[in-house]
């Protein structure tokens, strides 16, 4: 195995379970037929709680149960013949992970069948299968998150006449009993599960003639990303991690340097003057590149947390959404108003966000809903449907037309380069039209293939900041967070356009009460819920129209209302945040 030299020594204890922490060069200790691996020494970057058993023909599943039950740690089923490089087997070992996975590679007609973000179909020596496009390597982490569920199946099918490799047939229970089993995939490396010597050296030592490093680097890739990130921002964006590597830096110091670029391009974008409007564009290119790198140096350190996840997504936000106060800023100073384009296109984009979000999870819930298989049958049952085969300039045209941020930025940095401001607010909207209408009709169309009921409930109804109805089974709630905040931010454009109010205030206003709902989405969709008092002081969306009109019936200025929103959604509920995340973690 490429991860260690095997060392045969007897484990002086009654029984062979070793906790395991970030392995490296690890130990195999044999007793009896079964091997486990031992810590040795050990990568300081993230704790992780696993044991790890070398399964081999002798293994029974039986075993593997009273193994896997009788700790509250989660256990990493190893093939005695997989050999596969550190940095894809720390996939399963050092990434988080919050269900069952398994380690895979692309294969044409494989042994497993990967839909979406599952495994979907699985093999053994006794059960055959349709229509593989991946293959097993030989190697599964057990998740005790779905400690019960995969006891109980294992139980069920333990003395099953279904013969082959344990580990095989665990995977085909699991995935035919519908656990999830997440697939993690082997690229850009040789691999090899196989009983052949000859061919297990030959691949040992291809690994050992491999860059580790620009592995690692290369695996930082974010899947499924943009046209332009990945064509162009991640091109740059490799030298700047591997400097980040190399000077040791965390990934949220390298949000924070994002962050404060980004902010350098608003003012420059606020200044309103051709060459201000071209440093800015160009800082905002640089800003996106730096933001891509966070997530980079992540995947290579295997430094993960919420705090980061939250922390790179609220301030992307932020500085998009300051990039279109500082245009309109700009655009002011030489006498033309941009504010209510501005605000349009704020709302717009968060409309769109949430949307993207929440139609993105809901659509994985439901799509993880597959059938129960009996075990004991040789054939799944699975029935191909011919697809129509997209080319990749299909492939990449459909990706640009969703317009994400790599697109999105690129366009705010183009075109106010080359007409500033007011052919920025012209052709932002046309363009995100244009992508809302295509991304949409798509998307009702699949939710009309849907149950009328619904999933994943508390991810929309904590983001309601609106009454529930706890009976609704309706199958469109993912747009019912965007359709309020829609009307939430119509009502304070409407307000701005037709009264003398400072339009800039009603932005930064608004800006706030978005950040809030920002807020409510990401704590969602890590299943959390705003603290009920935090939600309170919030006014709900009806409170702070209510009060937004008590203002304007009394002529008010609305500059309190501005300063208590912006403390207490982007300080207070931020601080109250970071703390809760804190203090749970220790």
């Amino acid at each position: 195995m490429a991860l260690a030299k095997a060392y045969l020594n007897e484990y002086p204890y009654p029984r062979p379970e070793l906790q395991l922490e970030l392995p490296f060069l690890p130990l195999l200790v044999k007793r009896d037929h079964l091997k486990f691996i031992s810590q040795h020494d050990r990568l300081q970057v993230m704790s992780v709680n696993l044991r790890t058993l070398l399964v081999n023909k002798s293994t029974k599943i039986s075993e593997i149960i009273e193994i896997f039950s009788e700790a509250d740690t989660d256990l990493l089923l190893v093939d005695e013949n997989s050999i596969v490089t550190k940095p894809h087997l720390e996939l399963l070992t050092d990434y988080p992970r919050g269900t069952t996975a398994a380690l895979v590679a692309p294969m044409f007609n494989g042994d497993v069948r990967v839909t979406g973000d599952r495994i979907a179909g699985a093999s053994s020596k006794f059960h055959n299968l349709q229509s593989g496009n991946q293959t097993f390597i030989g190697i599964m982490r057990l998740s005790q998150n779905q400690r019960t569920e995969i006891i109980e199946t294992l139980d069920q099918i333990k003395n099953s006449e279904a013969y082959g490799e344990a580990i095989d047939l665990v995977l085909v229970a699991l995935v035919r009993a519908a656990i999830v089993v997440s697939p993690a995939s082997v690229t850009a490396a040789p691999y090899i599960r196989s009983a052949d010597e000859a061919a297990k050296a030959k691949v040992q030592e291809d690994i050992n003639n491999l860059n580790i490093a620009r592995l690692r680097l290369k695996m930082a890739n974010r899947a499924n990303d943009g046209f332009f990130s990945v064509f162009v921002l991640r091109k740059f964006s490799k030298l700047f991690t591997w400097a980040a590597v190399r000077l040791k830096m965390t990934p949220n110091q390298v949000t924070l340097i994002s962050f404060a670029i980004g902010l350098l391009s608003a003012y420059e974008f606020s200044q309103g003057t051709f060459w201000s409007i071209f440093t800015g564009a160009f800082l905002l290119q640089l800003s996106i590149i730096v933001d891509c790198v966070d997530g980079e140096l992540a995947r290579y350190t295997r430094q993960f947390s919420a705090l980061g996840a939250w922390l790179d997504a609220i301030t992307d936000r932020i500085k998009e959404y300051l990039v279109f106060f500082a245009l309109a800023y700009g655009a002011a100073k030489d006498g033309r108003d941009l504010w209510i384009p501005a605000m349009f296109m704020m709302v717009f984009q968060t409309f769109r966000h949430l949307s993207d979000y929440n139609f993105a999870r809901i659509n994985k819930v439901r799509s993880t809903n597959l059938p129960v298989i009996d075990f004991n049958q040789a054939s799944d049952g699975f029935v191909p449907v011919d697809k129509v085969k997209k080319s990749r300039l299909e492939y990449w045209a459909k990706k640009a037309l969703q317009f994400p941020i790599g697109e999105r930025w690129l366009v705010i940095s183009a075109s106010s380069i080359i007409g500033g401001a007011a052919f920025t607010f012209k052709i932002m909207p046309i363009l995100a039209l244009i992508s809302i209408v295509l991304i949409f009709r798509a998307r009702v169309l699949k939710s009309r293939t849907w149950p009328k009921e619904r999933v994943n409930k508390n991810l929309i109804d904590d983001q309601l900041d609106f009454f529930k109805n706890e009976n609704s089974t309706n199958r469109f709630d993912w747009l019912e967070p965007s359709i309020l905040r829609a009307l939430e931010g119509a009502f304070f454009i409407w307000a701005a356009s037709v009264t003398d109010l400072s339009r800039p205030l009603v932005f930064l206003l608004l800006f706030a009460i978005l950040f809030g709902h920002y807020d409510n989405l990401y704590r969602a969709l890590q299943g959390e819920r705003k603290p009920k008092w935090l939600s309170i002081a919030g006014g709900f969306i009806l409170g702070r129209i209510a009060l937004f009109g008590i203002f304007l019936a009394l002529g008010w200025s609305i500059v309190p209302m501005v300063w208590y929103f912006s403390a207490l959604f982007f300080v207070i509920s931020s601080i109250q945040w970071v703390t809760g995340h804190k203090a749970r973690s220790k």
